[in-house]
């Protein structure tokens, strides 16, 4: 059984576009993995990610516990992206900050008056 670290086959079991989100399922993992839409690989930087249902994909997963899940993805591809020379963890490419994580700054000033 795979620990979590090498690519796993999987399945897409469920997905919520809406809140961007799913669970995904592989024979070598010990259960469901909870997964983000952070987490999907995609060559278009900055395009909204989201799977559909018993679509293939291929994964990382690590334990951590996530909405009642024991396991989370840390990366998702689909297998047409993944090849002999995949790098697995390596940041997307122009992607805001590489991880899909996405930061705003508000400034708030007030009128002396």
């Amino acid at each position: 059984m795979n620990s979590g670290g090498e690519p796993v086959n999987g399945t897409v079991k469920s997905w919520h576009s809406a809140e961007g989100w799913g669970v995904l399922a592989s024979p070598d993992v010990p259960g469901e993995v909870w997964a983000h839409f952070s987490a999907i690989w995609s060559k278009e930087p900055d395009t909204f990610r989201s799977l559909t249902p018993k679509e293939r994909v291929v994964f990382t997963w690590e334990q951590a516990e996530q909405d009642g899940y024991a396991f989370s993805a840390t990366e998702v591809r689909r297998p047409k992206d993944v090849n002999a020379s995949t790098v697995w963890g390596a940041p997307q490419p122009n992607t805001l900050g590489g991880d899909g994580a996405y930061s705003s700054t508000l400034q708030i000033s007030w009128d002396s008056e």
